[in-house]
């Protein structure tokens, strides 16, 4: 049987727009609530004041009253304290704004344009979390109805217990009472049956006297029954007390005893009468209604916890997702920037005179920013999961031994390193450039964490992802993997450091010291190849990073790497002298780059600024062109459909794609092609030229340069 589905909740959505209600009604209805949409302010109260509402979905800019005054409204309502509102804002938001929102009663802000994920992720938090409120408050209702139920039931035994003292024949009809009597003169007891029933004894053997009964007393209780008992005797004043017997079969039952006195001529007191009344069973409902409502506060509280941290992991992945997608647009716009830098300088330098030193000085130094503002929007990408990789198959105690002597040059003699890995080690799935960058990073974090000197070890070993595993691992698919630790002996990190360490843009090295991706970069590149990446630490012992790679199912390949002239360009094949090169590119900037660099190797070159027009110009001479050069992020047609379709007019044409970023889809129209990753200098493009005809296996007889 399948268990049943919840009642579905109210939404009420909040919008003088019907276009933009439609678009709020379209993402929510995969939640399989009640949608209900509302023009204005007004409409929305009135069907506030009618109907349980789990969530109201507010815009901020409505005629006649706006998002804050309806939220305020509806907060002065007893009934709508504690309805979940949440904002949703086409302007931007001022932190100001934020504030005004909140003190209006507002739980959380959506901009526009909405995200469909996260606007139903939120929703279905509160959502839940009403229905759990209600479901609460239903049992809570429960539970006081038995309570209820329970004290009336202890009333009416009360009441008989004490009718019982007056009228002795009731009590010896109640099945689990029993009635006594104690002669204060002689000290002699006297039990009904119902009283030997309760205790659990044989009349027929049992000796009725102090010291046979008194055994069967719980010791924590039998004192305070003769203390009663005595002040009873003296002062002729009724007796009850509730205490606990333990009977002879080793069961524990809770009894009250009630009596009065009996007096003689003179007044004074010659016995004690009364009965006894088992109500074990009554303490056992007190007892797991008591253990019941722990058990409700208990969940209580975890369900307060448990929206607490689902919060805060949202909020979290929306600031992260954020900052991903705002930073890896500026890395893609400053990629195209620096394309344009770096090929202007690299075509100037080769126009200087050779003697002026002054400027090829300052060529190099303006060189030298530039790549390492490329060094940055690579750090950038990698955080934001975007940057273009190419996973091989990685031998890692082999790159590890080849960085040995860059890792012994950039943290100098005070450091020494152990590397401790094994040959016998599998394989990782990675970009072998990516990940010597990521451990040359780590590294140089280790020796700024190390002023005095220290040691640094690089070790790895096999792990397997168990299907139940937590922590980091828990985002990883389950399989086989290689951990790389790199760990230092430096100063280490408290826990509020420990916990920011991974932070964009978080660093502890000062201004002008650290951008503060490092860390983040890492841990991009290993979740963007399918693994993780943890920071241990303790003040004063150092800091171990854990990476973790999957293992790759097939041993490495060495690299077929180009042959690079001392003029920077590729010399693998000298037939390629002179080729007619259409560049597509929307950029001018990048495309007229491309197009300097290319002239300068000796090729004829065609612009085309668009998809569309590239294909304009195949179809009016399609056949003296050698090879296309495009650009994959651009509007209207992307470079990969561009490749697509030229493919069909033009099979066996040498193509090159290039991309600031990792936005490009892996199918069939992008495997067999070479890619430029921007910014690309004059020896890359060469190289990418070369490796273009290679696949296509395009005959070159025609492609001698015209001085030959």
């Amino acid at each position: 049987m399948h268990p049943s589905q919840p009642d579905p909740v109210n939404i009420l959505l909040v919008d003088d727009q019907p276009a933009k209600l439609l678009s709020y009604e379209v993402i929510l209805s995969e939640l399989g609530e009640n949608l209900i949409k509302a023009s204005s302010a007004r409409e929305a109260l009135t069907y506030l004041l009618k109907n349980d509402v789990a969530l109201v979905l507010i815009d901020v800019c409505m005629p006649e009253l706006d998002g804050f005054e309806l939220a305020t409204m509806i907060r002065e309502h007893p009934r709508f304290q504690k309805t979940a509102l949440i904002f949703v804002s086409a302007v931007q938001v001022s932190e100001f704004d934020r504030l005004r929102g909140y003190e209006a009663g507002a739980v959380d802000y959506v901009p526009v344009p909405v995200i469909p994920e996260v606007l139903r992720a939120k929703a279905k938090v509160f959502v839940e979390l009403h229905r759990k409120t209600r479901e609460l408050e239903q049992l809570n209702a429960g539970l006081e109805e038995r309570v209820a139920e329970r004290t009336a039931a202890l009333a009416a035994t009360a009441a008989r217990l004490q009718e019982s003292e007056q009228r002795r024949s009731l009590a010896l009809a109640a099945g689990r009472m029993g009635s006594w009597e104690w002669d204060l003169l002689t000290g002699e007891i006297h039990w009904d049956e119902g009283q030997y029933r309760i205790f659990g004894v044989d009349p027929e053997g049992f000796r009725l006297c102090s010291e046979s009964v008194e055994p069967l007393i719980h010791p924590d209780d039998l004192e305070r029954i003769r203390r009663t008992g005595r002040d009873a005797a003296q002062d002729g004043l009724p007796y009850h007390c509730e205490f606990r017997i333990l009977r002879p079969d080793g069961e524990m039952r809770w009894c009250i005893a009630a009596g009065a006195p009996s007096h003689d001529a003179l007044g004074q007191p010659i016995r004690l009468s009364g009965v006894m009344h088992d109500i074990t069973e009554r303490r056992r409902a007190e007892e797991g209604l008591q253990q019941q409502n722990e058990e409700l506060e208990q969940l209580v509280e975890e369900r307060t916890r448990e929206r607490e941290v689902a919060l805060a992991q949202l909020f979290e992945a929306q600031k992260v997702d954020t900052i991903g997608h705002l930073t890896g647009g500026v890395a893609h716009d400053f990629n195209n920037l620096l394309m344009a830098v770096l090929g202007s300088l690299e075509l100037l330098k080769k126009r200087l005179p050779a003697n002026d030193d002054r400027a090829h000085r300052l060529l190099d130094n303006a060189v030298q920013g530039a790549e390492r503002g490329a060094a940055l929007t690579q750090r950038l990408l990698a955080f934001a999961r975007r940057q273009e990789l190419r996973p091989q198959s990685v031998d890692v105690a082999r790159l590890i031994q080849g960085m040995q002597d860059l890792l012994e040059r950039s943290l100098g003699p005070e450091i020494q390193i152990d590397v401790a890995i094994s040959e016998l080690l599998p394989p990782v799935q990675a970009d072998a450039n990516q990940l010597e960058l990521a451990i040359l990073n780590l590294a140089v974090n280790a020796r700024d964490a190390m002023p005095r000197g220290g040691s640094l070890r690089v070790s790895a070993r096999k792990e397997q992802r168990a299907p139940n595993a937590a922590g980091p691992l828990k985002a990883m698919a389950p399989g086989d993997y290689i951990c790389i630790e790199v760990s230092d002996s430096g100063i280490g990190m408290d826990e509020e450091t420990l916990l920011r360490a991974s932070e964009p843009f978080f660093t502890t090295k000062g201004p002008g010291k650290g951008t503060g991706l490092g860390l983040s970069m890492v841990h991009g590149l290993a979740a963007q190849l399918g693994g993780a990446m943890k920071v241990s630490s303790r003040v004063g012992l150092g800091t171990t990073v854990h990476l973790w790679l999957p293992q790759a199912d097939r041993l490495p390949d060495d690299a077929l790497l180009p042959i690079i002239d001392d003029e920077g360009y590729g010399t693998a094949d000298p037939a390629i002298a002179s080729l007619l090169i259409m560049v597509v590119d929307d950029d001018a900037l990048v495309r007229n780059g491309t197009t300097a660099m290319l002239e300068d190797m000796g090729h004829v070159v065609i612009e085309a600024e668009s998809g569309s027009q590239a294909l304009q110009r195949f179809s009016m001479d399609s056949a003296g062109i050698d090879l296309l050069i495009t650009d994959q992020a651009m509007p209207g047609m992307k470079g990969l459909e561009l490749i697509g379709r030229l493919k069909t007019l033009q099979p066996g044409l040498p193509m090159v794609l290039a991309s600031g970023f990792a936005d490009i889809e892996e199918n069939g129209n992008a495997h067999d092609i070479p890619r430029l990753s921007k910014p690309f200098r004059a020896r890359d493009l060469a190289a990418a030229i070369e490796q273009a005809f290679h696949l296509t296996r395009r005959p070159l007889a025609k492609l001698v340069s015209s001085e030959s």
